[in-house]
C-alpha cells in the first residue's frame, strides 16, 4: 500500500485499511528479531547478579578478606544503586532511542563485570557492585517498553515470559560456570576471577548486538516493508497505550505517583522480590550449609533455574490464554509458602526436604514477570509508563536491599529469621494481588460505553485514566 509509515514519520494508515499480510508470519519475524536480544540481555544481567553468590562459595570472601556482614552489605549496595539510578535511567529511556539506552548500558556493565576480577578488598568490590547496580537499573523498564512497542496486549504475556526466562537461564548457567571454574587451580588468578572476565566479555558482545540489530520502533525496522510497518501500527492501536515519545510530560509523572494501581503493583513487587535474597545472593551458601561441597552446591543450584523457567512459562502462557493475572499470582504464592516452610521448620539433617524448599521458593520469581506484563498492559501514556516501570524496578531493588539484611552472620548457618520472612511476605503478596483485582474491576465498572479503537491515540498519548475507552486487564 502507498500509505505505509516510513522512517520516523507519524503518518497513520487509513482507517479501515485492508492489508494483504499474513499476521502470524509477521509476528514470528518480529519474534525472531526482538525476543532473543531481550532474552540474552535479561539472562546476562541476572547472571551478573547471581555470580557473586557463586563466587562466594568459590573463595571470593577469603581472597578479598571479607569480614562479618560485609558480603551482605555488598549485595545491599548493588540494589541501593539500582534503586537510585531508576530516575536517571528513566530520563535516558525518555530521551534516547531504546536500542542505544539499553545496548550501551549492557556494554558498560560488561566492562564493570570484567573489572570485578581485579578486586582485592571490600572497598573495591563495593565500588564495582555500585556501578553495576546503577547500569543494570535500565533492564526491566527498557524490556517492558520494547515489548509494548511491538506486541498487542493479548499476545505480549508469553513474550514477557520468554525474555524473563533469562532469570532461570542465568541460574542454570551460573551453576555450570561455577562448577567449571572451580576446577581452575591458579593461585594468582583464581577461578572466580576468570569467571567474571568471561561473563563480562559476553555482556559486551550482546550489548553491541543490541545497538546494531534492535530497531527503536516499528517505523525504523529495516526488516519490515512499508505496508508491514503500517500494519504493525494498526495492530498496536488496539493497545491504546501509545508509542515512544521523547517529550517528558510532568502531568503523567504526577499521575503515576497518584495511581493506586501502580502502588499496588509496587507492593506486590516488593513482597514477591524479598525472597530473591535467597535466590540471588545466598542460595549457593544455604545449599553448602546443608552439608554439600562447593562443587556440589553449584550443581545443586541448577534445578532452581529449571523451576524458575517452568513457573514463568506456565504462568505467562496461562495468562496469554485468558487465565487471570491475579489468580496466577495467588497460585504461585502457594508453592513459595510451602518451600519457605520446608526451609524454616525441617530438621537440618533432612537434606532432600531442605533442597526441595529452596527449589519451591523459586516459584516466586514468576510473579515479577506478571507484574511487568500488568504494567505494560494497564498503564497508558509513554511518560507514565516509564515512571511506573521505574517505580516497580525501584520496589524490586528495595526488596533486595532488605532481603540480604535478613541474612545476618549471627543467624548462620540456618538463617531461620530470614526463611520465616520469606513465608510471611509470600502470603501477603497473594493478598495484594486480590486487592488489585478488586480495584481494577471497580475502575472498569465505572467506565460505561463501547470500547473504541482510535489509531490517532498512538500519537496523542493519553493515559489510561484520561482515556474513557481504556479497559484494565486483571
Amino acid at each position: 500500500m502507498g500509505n505505509g509509515v516510513q522512517g520516523g514519520s507519524n503518518k497513520l494508515p487509513p482507517t479501515g485499511a485492508v492489508y494483504d499480510i499474513n499476521e502470524k508470519a509477521l509476528v514470528r519475524r518480529i519474534d525472531y528479531r526482538i525476543v532473543p536480544l531481550m532474552f540474552f540481555c535479561y539472562l546476562m544481567q541476572f547472571l551478573d547478579k547471581v555470580m557473586i553468590n557463586y563466587a562466594n562459595v568459590m573463595g571470593l570472601a577469603k581472597d578479598t578478606k571479607l569480614k562479618g556482614n560485609e558480603f551482605s552489605w555488598m549485595a545491599t549496595a548493588f540494589f541501593i544503586a539500582f534503586a537510585l539510578a531508576e530516575v536517571p535511567q528513566g530520563i535516558l529511556l525518555q530521551k534516547v532511542a531504546l536500542p542505544y539506552a539499553l545496548g550501551f548500558n549492557v556494554i558498560l556493565w560488561g566492562v564493570v563485570v570484567c573489572c570485578t576480577a581485579a578486586c582485592s578488598s571490600f572497598g573495591s568490590l563495593l565500588a564495582v557492585r555500585i556501578l553495576l547496580g546503577a547500569l543494570e537499573a535500565v533492564i526491566s523498564p527498557s524490556l517492558v517498553l520494547i515489548t509494548t512497542t511491538w506486541y498487542q496486549r493479548r499476545e505480549a504475556s508469553p513474550r514477557y515470559g520468554i525474555w524473563y526466562c533469562g532469570l532461570g537461564g542465568g541460574q542454570i548457567l551460573g551453576g555450570i560456570l561455577s562448577f567449571a571454574f572451580q576446577h581452575v587451580t591458579s593461585k594468582t588468578f583464581q577461578g572466580w576471577r576468570m569467571m567474571f572476565v568471561v561473563v563480562g566479555a559476553v555482556n559486551i558482545i550482546i550489548g553491541i548486538l543490541v545497538v546494531i540489530f534492535l530497531p527503536a520502533k516499528p517505523q525504523d525496522a529495516k526488516f519490515l516493508t512499508k505496508e508491514e510497518k503500517s500494519f504493525v501500527l494498526a495492530r498496536l492501536a488496539t493497545n491504546q497505550t501509545g508509542l515512544p515519545k521523547k517529550e517528558a510530560k510532568k502531568a503523567q509523572i504526577l499521575e503515576a505517583f497518584a495511581d493506586a494501581n501502580i502502588w499496588l503493583l509496587c507492593l506486590i513487587t516488593l513482597l514477591c522480590s524479598l525472597p530473591s535474597g535467597v535466590i540471588t545472593t545466598f542460595s549457593a551458601t544455604l545449599i553448602r550449609n546443608f552439608g554439600y561441597t562447593t562443587k556440589q552446591s553449584a550443581l545443586l543450584n541448577i534445578p532452581s533455574g529449571i523451576i524458575s523457567i517452568l513457573s514463568t512459562m506456565f504462568a505467562t502462557i496461562a495468562v496469554g490464554r485468558g487465565f487471570p493475572r491475579w489468580l496466577s499470582i495467588v497460585a504461585l504464592v502457594v508453592p513459595t509458602i510451602i518451600g519457605s516452610a520446608l526451609m524454616s521448620f525441617l530438621n537440618s539433617k533432612n537434606q532432600g526436604g531442605l533442597l526441595t524448599g529452596i527449589y519451591l521458593v523459586n516459584c516466586t520469581t514468576a510473579i515479577l514477570v506478571l507484574v511487568y506484563s500488568w504494567v505494560g498492559s494497564n498503564v497508558a501514556g509513554f511518560t507514565k509508563k516509564i515512571t511506573a516501570n521505574g517505580m516497580v524496578a525501584a520496589s524490586f531493588a528495595i526488596a533486595n536491599i532488605i532481603g540480604p539484611q535478613t541474612f545476618q552472620a549471627h543467624d548462620a548457618p540456618q538463617y531461620i529469621p530470614a526463611k520465616i520472612t520469606i513465608l510471611v511476605v509470600a502470603a501477603l503478596a497473594g493478598v495484594a494481588a486480590i486487592l488489585l483485582r478488586l480495584l481494577l474491576a471497580w475502575r472498569n465498572k465505572r467506565r460505561s460505553g463501547e470500547v473504541i479503537v482510535d489509531e490517532q491515540l498512538l500519537w496523542e498519548d493519553p493515559t489510561d485514566r484520561n482515556n474513557a475507552g481504556f479497559r484494565y486487564i486483571y
